[in-house]
């Protein structure tokens, strides 16, 4: 079990600590980017719909990155 803040992540038996120590890390880096990303768009003019597509359009965007390094 790893805490950070308010959120705790439970971890299987058996998974080395620091793989735990990392995946924590990696949760909290992503919950500061959101939370900054909150913060960007406060007093944006973005609807929900224009902010859904931008992110479908990044994850698409990403999952394209991955697979060209992934096949060679």
């Amino acid at each position: 079990m790893v805490k950070m803040g308010t959120i705790t992540i439970h971890v299987p038996a058996g998974i080395d600590p620091r793989i735990a120590r990392g995946f924590a890390k990696l949760v909290e880096e992503r919950l500061r980017e959101l939370a900054e990303l909150n913060n960007i768009l406060k007093n944006s003019t973005l609807t929900n719909e224009d902010i859904e597509e931008i992110a479908k359009d990044i994850g698409a965007r990403r999952r394209a990155f991955f697979e060209r390094k992934n096949s060679g």
